[in-house]
Order: structure tokens, then C-alpha cells, then sequence
């Protein structure tokens, strides 16, 4: 017997920038990390079983989540149920009303299976009768989180653990560009569909002249290629502002590049940041020292259009 029906479904928020907080107590105390599933707010759960999920409902899932906005959630608190200790978001409306978007077109589908009454949005992080366990717990967490809700993502238990199978963003997809349109474009995007790639490094400057926000966690994004067509869907899981001389080779070697030190990497981000068609972009050379702030950014594929 397994932990799930095979063929059970659920609808979540992924929450990565969670993941360093929560991530070593949800292995140990939460069920579902067991079987492959990642920091998250529960959306709805469980929602219609596989062999109901048609196009038209999948093409219906995608529509409704389509007219919404992507938001900002940030888990500031912890709060508890009967065992079990959980991330309380802050503000939550944004996620009850995508439960009740989906419940309200699928009734056949009521939270929890119908279980409990009002239904709170939380992030689970740990679930155990042993309250001085749930204690200790509660005071190792570093909070805040913050995080973006950028789009909702269908689970499927397999009778093995529970995967992937569906993506629906939030409101429009935003293009993700790397580097110009070109050949360099073109390898960057080879390097990400393989699996080379999953870090990239700007600099604040390009986008305040772009007039775009920090990327933030659980972003999403379309990676285009130098034709302007979407090839892979892919979600920001860390974002940090740092000096140039933090970069390190572990990071340089995730940019999928080659490079082997943050050296190497160093000096041909400094040729790209300072050559031609940065400088015609931004209007002017932009100066690179030891103490020159990079925007380093992790990211994994989500889908591959």
C-alpha cells in the first residue's frame, strides 16, 4: 500500500526560497518530502484524479490561473496545528482566493477532501505528535521568507512519488532574455535545455535601464531564443546582490559556460559588461571593480517548450 492513491493529484505554490529554512526538517518530519515534494503552499488537495484531466480541463486550469496576477508572499511567523507546525503567509488572500477559484469551478473537489472546515494556506514544515520536537524546531527557523507566486503547479502521485506533469502560470508569461540576440544568445539557451546551465549573473544597472525589478524566488519565466520564441520555461530559486569578489567557482562553473574558477568567469563578464553592445545599451561603459555589485541568480528548467 502506498502513502497516496495512485493517480491523485494536487495543485500547489512552490515556495524555493523556503527550502534552506525548512528543507532539513521537512526530510524528516514531513511525509511528503519523502516523495519529491518540494517547499509549497497547498492550492488545492487532493483535486480531481489523472484519468480526469482532460484537454478541456487542463485547458481550463490554465485559463483561470491565467486571469490572475503573480504576488509577493512572505512567511514572517510560524503557527500551529494539532501537530503539526507550519509557515504562516502573510498576506494570504491572494492564495485563498486561488482555492476558491478552482473550488468554486470544480466542487466535486472540496479541500482536504472535505476533511476540515475553514482552509488555512500554510507551508508545512514539520508534522509530529512531539511537541517539544515541534518546539525545537520552531526555534531554529531563521525567518523571514519571502517569495514569488508566479504560477501554480499540478502534482501527480505515480504510486512512487508524486511529480510534475503541468505548469500554469500566473497572469502573462514574462519573456526571459540572456545576453543580445546572436550567437552567444543561442549557446546560452543550448546550455539551459540541456542542463549546463542553471545560474546567471547581471548587473543592477541593466535593469534599472530596462526598468525591470530584481529577480525574486519562485519567479517565472519564458526563455527566448534570438528569434523572440519561447524555449523553456524555467523558475528563479535564489537571488543575491553581492560584490563581484564574492562570486565563487561554484557559481561560475553553474553558469554552464565552461569556466572552472570565478576568475575565468570573472574576466569574460567584465568583456561582455564592458564591450560594445553593453556599453550602446546602457549609454555609457560601466566601470567593474572588486566592490561592483552582481545580481547572482540560480534557476531550474520547470518545462521545455
Amino acid at each position: 500500500m502506498t502513502a497516496y492513491p495512485v493517480g491523485e493529484t494536487a495543485l500547489v505554490v512552490n515556495v524555493p526560497s523556503a527550502e534552506p529554512v525548512v528543507g532539513v526538517w521537512r526530510e524528516r518530519y514531513d511525509r511528503s518530502a519523502a516523495y519529491g515534494v518540494s517547499a509549497h503552499v497547498t492550492v488545492l488537495a487532493p483535486f480531481l484524479r489523472r484519468d480526469r484531466l482532460d484537454d478541456a480541463v487542463m485547458a481550463e486550469l490554465r485559463q483561470l490561473f491565467a486571469a490572475r496576477e503573480p504576488f509577493d508572499v512572505r512567511f514572517e511567523r510560524t503557527a500551529r496545528f494539532p501537530g503539526l507546525l507550519y509557515l504562516a503567509p502573510q498576506p494570504d488572500t491572494a492564495l485563498r482566493e486561488l482555492t476558491d477559484l478552482v473550488v468554486r469551478r470544480w466542487p466535486e473537489a472540496p479541500p482536504y477532501g472535505g476533511k476540515y472546515g475553514e482552509v488555512v494556506p500554510h507551508l508545512t514544515v514539520a508534522d509530529t505528535d512531539d511537541a517539544d520536537t515541534l518546539a525545537a524546531i520552531e526555534a531554529a527557523l531563521t525567518l523571514p521568507v519571502t517569495a514569488r507566486a508566479s504560477g501554480v503547479t499540478l502534482l501527480v502521485f505515480d504510486g512512487t512519488a508524486w511529480r510534475a506533469e503541468a505548469f500554469f502560470p500566473l497572469g502573462e508569461l514574462p519573456p526571459t532574455e540572456f545576453a543580445f540576440p546572436g550567437p552567444l544568445r543561442d549557446k546560452l539557451v543550448a546550455a539551459i535545455l540541456s542542463g549546463e546551465k542553471t545560474a546567471t549573473t547581471g548587473l543592477p544597472a541593466d535593469y534599472e535601464h530596462s526598468g525591470d525589478p530584481l529577480p525574486s524566488a519562485g519567479q517565472w519565466g519564458a526563455v527566448v531564443d534570438s528569434n523572440g520564441r519561447p524555449a523553456a520555461l524555467i523558475e528563479t530559486v535564489e537571488v543575491r546582490v553581492l560584490p563581484i569578489r564574492a562570486v565563487d567557482d561554484a557559481f561560475a562553473q553553474a553558469e554552464g559556460e565552461g569556466y572552472a574558477t570565478a576568475a575565468e568567469w570573472r574576466a569574460v563578464h567584465e568583456r561582455f559588461w564592458q564591450g560594445p553592445e553593453m556599453t550602446a545599451f546602457l549609454g555609457h561603459t560601466p566601470v567593474i571593480d572588486d566592490d561592483t555589485l552582481v545580481v547572482t541568480e540560480r534557476f531550474r528548467v520547470l518545462e521545455r517548450f
